[in-house]
């Protein structure tokens, strides 16, 4: 599995709205909110399914391709990319209105409370691209990536079903 871009545009919009978000992680967000995606799906043309992170979360999004193939995925949550300042917003509570239903949505991962699980429900605003790859190809597909400016990241696995997701 990889990922695009960072995750954390719900909660630092949902900061910023607080009064709560300091001006530079707004302005990062808005940047990277502002960053096509187009040179990131020619390089993963190559991708068995991908879909763009957006409403949903990480967690939605990621379930909906599961299901869709009858797969399960790990995430290796420590390699999932985040905007600056998510994770201290996040860690103070800030939520995006929508975080408990995105929450809801998923019951294939019981996820705890860190910050960094919380973000999976996180809804997206022009998020990244979520693709899933072949194993052999993903290193090399991340520095394609990486080389044409995008915060990417290999995140995870899938195999085979039951449908379930799994954190690591």
């Amino acid at each position: 599995l990889i990922l695009t871009k960072p995750i954390g545009t719900g909660t630092v919009l949902a900061g910023d709205m607080q009064r709560r978000a300091k001006g530079a992680w707004v302005v990062f967000a808005h940047q990277a909110m502002m960053q096509p995606q187009g040179r990131a799906a020619e390089i993963l043309q190559s991708a068995h399914a991908m879909t763009d992170v957006t409403g949903f979360g990480l967690a939605g999004h990621l379930a909906g391709m599961m299901r869709a193939a009858d797969c399960s995925a790990t995430l290796e949550i420590a390699r999932i990319p985040v905007l600056d300042g998510a994770l201290d917003l996040a860690a103070d509570g800030i939520r995006s209105t929508i975080y408990r239903a995105n929450r809801d949505s998923v019951p294939e991962l019981t996820a705890g409370v860190s910050p960094r699980e919380v973000l999976l429900f996180d809804p997206q605003t022009a998020g990244g691209l979520l693709a899933a790859v072949e194993a052999s190809e993903a290193d090399d597909l991340v520095d394609q990536l990486r080389t044409a400016g995008y915060d990417a990241a290999r995140i995870g696995s899938v195999d085979k079903g039951p449908v379930s997701l799994t954190l690591e």
